[in-house]
């Protein structure tokens, strides 16, 4: 698999885990979350607003796509499919704001994503202080329901709350601890491409009492180069709209526990700053690696 964290040696990038990676699945396989430009001297600032074209540049080797998912509750889509579903994920990080950043290109057959009733939608699951274990569920008491990792849906069919947490301290929800911003190029009920960028605040533990950052208890991660966290991606795919639930339940983790113990989650390992990832041209490498993945869409 290309997009373990080895092939960073091959572009000159020095990754080293300060956490075991015991805790989370699969054990072979570890993913990279590249620092993106935000106070960096002479390096234009990522600007979270839905345009990716600062994200061009981002190596291959550090990309989530379709090919890293795996379909695990319907049985109905077969193998991974550029021509149903094709996706380019990146996650980022920041030492300057402190927050976790993800960059999703999707294309989808067929798109339902801001109709009511209707699930096309990433699910993101976050464990920033890679400690494992339950978090929803079972006998855990209200407080540590989404305690100590966060499992946050996209609800682009509801602009006024486009993210939700799975659980209770849905105040982490809201702006400036989260937040995203989306483009869609196409029209419901067919194929079309999403753009989307949004930013998580990074927890050790989130009271589920809790009501703002200054609450009893609410200990914010302090993200640091070389560590690792704990990270969960699924992409929901309906493809029958509205009232249907969803044909396709892909993981990047291949364990459908993800919404209930960071035990099921995947090692992402903090980069340090790499200029060159971010410079205004993409290099025609990069592009063209996208771009044979859309050469598979089907019209």
């Amino acid at each position: 698999m290309k997009r373990i964290i080895a092939a960073a040696a091959v572009l000159g990038l020095v990754v080293a885990t300060t956490s075991p990676s015991a805790a989370h699945v699969p054990q072979d396989k570890n993913f990279a979350v590249v620092q993106v430009p935000i106070g960096v001297t002479g390096v234009q600032n990522l600007n979270v607003d839905g345009n990716l074209s600062e994200w061009d540049n981002v190596p291959s080797a550090f990309w989530v796509t379709h090919d890293d998912l795996t379909e695990v509750i319907t049985g109905t889509q077969g193998d991974p499919d550029a021509g149903n579903l094709a996706e380019r994920i990146i996650v980022g990080w920041s030492p300057d704001t402190n927050k976790l950043y993800i960059m999703e290109e999707r294309f989808d057959d067929l798109w339902y994503g801001t109709e009511d009733g209707t699930n096309d939608k990433m699910e993101l699951v976050i464990d920033a202080d890679h400690s494992g274990g339950q978090f929803y569920g079972g006998d855990l008491d209200e407080r540590a329901f989404s305690g100590h990792a966060q499992d946050y849906h996209q609800s682009l069919n509801q602009p006024d709350a486009p993210l939700w947490l799975w659980g209770n301290g849905t105040w982490c929800t809201s702006e400036p601890y989260s937040g995203i911003r989306w483009n869609i190029d196409g029209e419901s009920g067919g194929a079309a491409t999403l753009s989307q960028e949004s930013w998580f605040t990074p927890f050790d533990f989130l009271p589920g009492d809790s009501t703002g950052p200054d609450s009893d208890d609410v200990d914010i991660r302090t993200l640091t180069e070389g560590e690792s966290i704990g990270l969960g991606i699924v992409i929901q795919d309906d493809d029958n709209g509205p009232g249907d639930g969803y044909n396709g339940y892909w993981i990047h983790t291949g364990d459908v526990n993800v919404y209930m113990t960071a035990d099921a989650l995947v090692d992402h390992v903090l980069l340090g700053f790499d200029e060159g990832s971010w410079v205004a041209d993409a290099t025609s490498v990069e592009s063209d690696s996208w771009a044979n993945i859309k050469a598979g869409f089907s019209n």
